[in-house]
């Protein structure tokens, strides 16, 4: 009775019980219970390496690009504070904005030296990919309405994978900021000068609009825009560094972009571009590319223990600007003012579980280190525990794969017996509709599972 369920025979028609349409439905039905509404039933959604700060914050620039809004430039105490929120979350056991001893998300904005103007936060868990995040987030007007909002200039991000109210999830803190008053998009009103001259005419031309004249950009990826006047229809743009072709872009309205389609060396760029057909060519401008963060050599790391504090020693590029350790909520700072030797007191009752070791340069690019080790005492037996821990699955995860990779199995069984018993053609399409019902799962599976925002 069982090999019917298994291997086709006579017995079951050559069909396997568990390949008909019934049982499809039925292994559909559970995949997109587990997948869809497994937070519902219990069932921990998965963790997955596309979540990270990088990718959150390039799909939110992308998005501002494209409907023509600034892009936000990651600051590193928006960063500090985002992980401060998160593990304050993980700590005390709570899933708001705002925590049940009163925490509020400006707190710890303000607690990580951001005296913003302007400020918001998005916060989004359960969620297994960068994209499930960034679509949930502008598929509600609240949360579009901060990743889309011209008042903001800055934004840090953070993920933290924990156990959060008996299920083990990762959380997503995204916040924004602006420490001034100006509002990006909003253009000066100026009054033109009443011209002497009488004479009329048009005169065609090209200009680089982006990057900005001398700027320092930490995307090495960035697209060189720009404008012509009194050129109609379609044309060419050629881009040239040092006189020699970068590439080239079409265009048929004022405005044009060149992607370079690889990054931008590090250091600085001086390039032009031209309409070559017409002979007119851009003024020269130059941007440098700084996309490396502050190193730090994690063997000179020292941490020396005293009564009540812990003094952190480490060395690190000169070119940082300032360094925060944060540990659950609580962040400890320092700047740099020239000192050739770099010394942090850290009180030990603002040690919580998990510290963590930022440091941010000028332009904002910032290295973040896990430096929990060096303040804990049982240090071999917990880092065993939490290798044990890395080779754990969530259950969505396991119920998932499990399905998907039975169900291949016996796909293969099917497909070996049909042709061992000379009935491949006659099963063709039978074994085609269940190889692309099995193909689309196996998609849906590993394309990431729904999550949850606020």
């Amino acid at each position: 009775m069982i090999k019917e369920f298994f291997i086709p025979n006579k017995k079951n028609r050559y069909k396997p019980y568990l390949l008909r349409k019934v049982a499809l439905t039925i292994f559909s039905v559970i995949l997109i219970l587990v997948n869809t509404l497994g937070g519902v039933f219990g069932i921990n959604q998965a963790q997955a390496s596309t979540i990270t700060p990088t990718n959150i914050i390039n799909l939110t620039n992308q998005e501002r690009a494209a409907a023509g809004l600034n892009k936000l430039k990651t600051d590193s105490r928006l960063s500090s504070a985002a992980l401060a929120k998160a593990n304050n979350m993980f700590e005390e056991q709570y899933w708001d904005h705002f925590g049940p001893n009163g925490e509020t998300p400006w707190q710890f904005i303000r607690g990580a030296g951001y005296y913003y103007v302007y400020a918001g936060e998005n916060l989004a868990k359960g969620f297994s990919t960068a994209e499930g995040v960034h679509e949930a987030w502008m598929a509600s007007t609240t949360h579009r309405a901060n990743l889309m909002s011209n008042k903001y200039k800055d934004i840090g991000v953070a993920v933290v994978e924990g156990v959060l109210l008996g299920k083990r999830t990762t959380l997503v803190v995204q916040m924004f900021g602006n420490l001034t008053q100006e509002v990006a998009g909003v253009a000066k009103t100026v009054t033109p000068k009443p011209s002497t001259n009488t004479e009329s005419g048009e005169i065609k031309s090209i200009s680089i609009t982006s990057p900005k004249n001398g700027a320092t950009i930490v995307d090495p990826s960035v697209d060189v825009k720009g404008t012509v006047k009194n050129i109609t229809g379609s044309y060419s743009v050629s881009v040239y560094e040092g006189g020699e072709l970068v590439g080239e872009a079409d265009a048929s309205s004022s405005n044009w972009e060149f992607d370079k389609e690889s990054d931008w060396s590090e250091g600085e760029h001086k390039v032009k571009a031209a309409v070559d057909d017409l002979k007119i060519t851009s003024k020269e401008i130059s941007f440098t590319i700084d996309s490396t963060p502050p190193k730090i050599t994690k063997e000179s790391i020292k941490v020396e223990e005293n009564e009540e504090s812990f003094v952190l020693s480490l060395e690190i590029s000169p070119d940082w600007k300032d360094i925060q350790v944060v540990s659950g909520e609580n962040i400890v700072s320092l700047v740099n003012n020239g000192e050739d030797e770099i010394k942090i007191t850290i009180p030990k009752d603002s040690l919580q579980d998990g510290v963590v070791l930022m440091a941010s340069d000028v332009n904002g690019n910032i290295t973040q280190m896990d430096i929990s080790e060096y303040f804990e005492e049982e240090e071999e037996n917990k880092t065993f525990l939490q290798g044990l821990s890395l080779l754990s699955v969530d259950t969505g995860d396991s119920i998932s794969i499990m399905i998907v990779s039975f169900m291949f199995l016996l796909l293969c069984i099917e497909i070996f017996v049909y042709w061992r018993k000379g009935k491949i053609r006659e099963a063709a399409g039978d074994l085609f509709t269940v190889g692309v019902w099995w193909l689309v799962i196996a998609v849906a599976v590993f394309n990431g599972f729904t999550g949850i925002i606020y």
